[in-house]
């Protein structure tokens, strides 16, 4: 119920189904049967029913149930995944940033096993360009810098481009917002209330104006800068182009995949925890403060904790 359509398209003739005693065309040629002389809209496992898988289930492990099995796939595949990024010579030297990536490429892992699929809606593209177009000013304004560097370095102050007054644009646009307010507070007629809406559309619009015109201008100073607060501003600016680029990247990679339902109703939480503990993660980098009081039980783990250890080690799945 919480997955989409499975996109993926599977060659069950392929040698990694039928090496080592693989059954793939013997599961191809199933699949043929369940679907003869049936109907696209047709169920292909027209007879097997929750409750008879479960009963099955159960004779191989007493409580096993199709939801159990989903839920220790999910939080074996979190932690092994986790587990082979912890296991590289360079994970010490991440930052918490680049290690919370990690994460969300293996929460991802997770995600597609379990079918978490959702389509890529309009806002979200929106998103990813408006991301995009911010980042490549981002990078636009970083050479600009660069080469005011260039220039004060060779004594040369003249040209350097100086900050323009911003301060008229904002008030205008926040005194926009605030008559807006007023008026949809007096409003009373069906005229007014149309007037007030619109006005507050205006004002918003403007306000967001105010804000990319800020944007645009937030690499320079007032005054001719120092060579410092040059190579300052180019230093913080390095890091924003990055952080924005894991950003955009983990947007682009996640958004056909619902990471939240897995971490949400299928993976162990003190798996994140522990992880979280072993790596130096705020906790909240990973889980939302709804999710920090749902799982406020799995929040004692130590570091060092393994998922169902015992149960692996008997090798009972």
């Amino acid at each position: 119920k919480d997955s989409m359509l499975f996109k993926q398209t599977i060659d069950f003739g392929a040698a990694m189904y039928n090496d080592d005693n693989g059954m793939g065309t013997t599961v191809y040629q199933n699949f043929k049967t369940f679907c003869k002389k049936k109907k696209p809209s047709q169920d292909v496992f027209d007879s097997l029913t929750p409750t008879a898988l479960n009963a099955h289930l159960k004779e191989i492990m007493e409580g096993l149930t199709a939801k159990v099995f989903r839920t220790y796939n999910a939080s074996k595949t979190l932690q092994d995944e986790l587990r082979k990024t912890e296991d590289l010579v360079s994970w010490k030297r991440l930052s918490a940033a680049e290690k919370v990536v990690e994460y969300n490429n293996a929460n991802r892992e997770v995600a597609i096993l379990c079918n978490h699929q959702r389509s890529v809606s309009k806002a979200q593209e929106t998103q990813l360009e408006n991301i995009g177009a911010k980042l490549a000013k981002l990078k636009e304004q970083k050479k600009v810098l660069k080469a005011i560097l260039k220039r004060l370095n060779k004594g040369e102050t003249k040209g350097i481009p100086i900050k323009k007054n911003e301060k008229k644009m904002v008030e205008a646009a926040n005194n926009a917002v605030a008559k807006a307010k007023k008026m949809k507070e007096k409003a009373k007629t069906n005229e007014e209330k149309i007037e007030a809406t619109e006005a507050d559309q205006a004002a918003k619009q403007q306000k967001r104006d105010a804000a990319d015109y800020k944007f645009t201008q937030a690499h320079l100073w007032e005054k001719v800068p120092t060579a410092d607060q040059v190579i300052k501003r180019i230093t913080a600016w390095t890091a924003k182009i990055s952080k924005m680029e894991m950003d955009l990247k983990h947007k682009d990679d996640n958004k056909e995949v619902s990471l939240g339902t897995s971490k949400i109703n299928y993976m162990d939480p003190r798996i994140s925890v522990a992880w979280c503990k072993r790596n130096e993660v705020p906790i909240e980098k990973i889980f939302s403060k709804t999710l920090r009081d749902k799982f406020n039980w799995a929040m004692a783990v130590p570091p060092d904790w393994e998922f169902n250890a015992e149960i692996e080690k008997q090798g009972h799945l």
